[in-house]
């Protein structure tokens, strides 16, 4: 029998930390831009906002202290500071899960993070698209194709894939070092590097999810499961079979030394959140005129005509753009291959989208990185075609999707 537990024990701390830096959507992004520049709390709060200049810093406290944010250097007092000195702080690390804790968690909250990096691509797309913060000439139109590889070619283009991510994170920070401190030299670019398997018919089946939890931002919602490895448990327990309170109680109260309510108190947690919906009731026996409520994990919100999503309400001119359509494409294909479970099949899969801030030079070698390994794609189908004719092994369908474009600034929080 499956134990979340096991695959997850080594990775507990850095899930804990995850939930830090996921619980306040500032702090997320606080984590991603000073992971690519070194910024004070004072030069943050003045170029991105966050309600005050004293709860930007206690964000940039709480950061430190859990080991995501490094002090580099520390200015003055005098000049503009008014007799204040000013502490410049650079992230240690990109908040997001590895391949291998990724391929541990639950397949729901894979799922979860799989749609909302689609939904994220959406909306700095839309975005770039609406401003057109980039020259025609400059920006490469987005591709999106449908190929047959075998488990071989799976993998090989799985580890280019992790390649090219790792050299785009260098061109960033040669950037980064051909300006010096002059960021505002940098501009800003979105990177999309996305495979996986398409759907064969079969898989899990999630009922989708409906509820006001939709309106709390997604990391909030994760940081709610990743705080606590009780509810990770949970989670996976119930995303393979029913699961009540009483029966999580007999299996793992004495493993997590948890009462019946303490374990209530955070099914009902993961309810809230939209991450459980009941399914079923008893009544009767042993439960002495209580009800029983069974639970099983719910779907990711792989919905599109949602009011606020980058979705709704796109203007003629976006919605018939070949960009916008090649994406939309993407999309539909994302959405049946996470309800039908494909998307968590495979350790293979790449959901990679970035942020960079690059100079000219840095932005040519991250367009010809896209193509060479779209070219390498279309070479490693190829071979492994031949492959699949001599070992009559059943070809593996997969969706692969490359870009770059230019992402205008986000707007302040307030």
């Amino acid at each position: 029998m499956r134990k979340l537990w096991i695959g997850v024990r080594d990775e507990v701390e850095h899930l804990r930390r995850l939930a830090v830096v996921f619980a306040v959507p500032i702090r997320l992004r606080i984590v991603n831009e000073l992971y690519r520049r070194e910024m004070s709390p004072k030069e943050f709060f003045e170029e991105f906002g966050g309600g005050s200049l004293s709860r930007v810093a206690q964000h940039f406290e709480r950061l430190e202290k859990m080991g995501w944010l490094r002090l580099v250097h520390v200015e003055g007092p005098g000049g503009k500071r008014r007799g204040r000195a000013e502490s410049f702080y650079r992230a240690t690390e990109l908040a997001f899960c590895d391949r291998a804790t990724f391929a541990a968690l639950p397949p729901s909250l894979k799922i979860g993070f799989a749609w909302n990096t689609v939904r994220e691509i959406a909306e700095q797309l839309r975005a770039a698209l609406e401003v057109l913060t980039a020259p025609a000439q400059a920006r490469p139109s987005l591709t999106a194709t449908r190929l047959l590889v075998d488990r071989e070619g799976w993998a090989r283009i799985s580890n280019r894939f992790g390649e090219t991510f790792a050299n785009q994170e260098e061109e960033q920070e040669d950037a980064r070092r051909r300006v010096g401190h002059a960021t505002e030299k940098l501009f800003r670019a979105g990177s999309m590097l996305v495979a996986f398997e398409l759907p064969g018919g079969q898989g899990l089946q999630f009922g989708l999810a409906e509820g006001s939890y939709l309106m709390v931002p997604f990391p909030v919602r994760v940081s709610k499961v990743l705080e606590d490895e009780v509810c990770l448990q949970i989670l996976d327990e119930s995303n393979h079979r029913e699961i009540s309170v009483p029966l999580f109680y007999k299996k793992y109260g004495k493993r997590f030394g948890l009462s019946k309510d303490a374990i209530r108190r955070r099914f009902e947690k993961l309810l809230k959140y939209g991450w459980l919906k009941v399914v079923g009731h008893k009544t009767g026996g042993r439960r002495r005129g209580a009800t029983e409520n069974f639970y099983r994990a719910t779907g990711p919100a792989l919905y599109d005509e949602h009011e606020n999503g980058p979705w709704a309400n796109l203007p003629d001119s976006l919605a018939e753009s070949a960009d916008w359509q090649t994406f939309e494409r993407l999309s539909e294909w994302a959405k049946a291959a996470m309800v039908d479970g494909t998307v968590t099949r495979n350790e293979e899969t790449c959901l990679a989208w970035s942020i960079l801030y690059l100079d000219e030079p840095g932005w040519e070698r991250v367009v010809a990185s896209l193509e060479e390994l779209q070219a390498f794609v279309t070479e490693e189908q190829e071979r492994a075609a031949a492959r699949l004719e001599k070992s009559g092994e059943e070809p593996i369908e997969m969706a692969v999707a490359l870009g770059a474009f230019d992402t205008p600034k986000p707007p302040k929080e307030h």
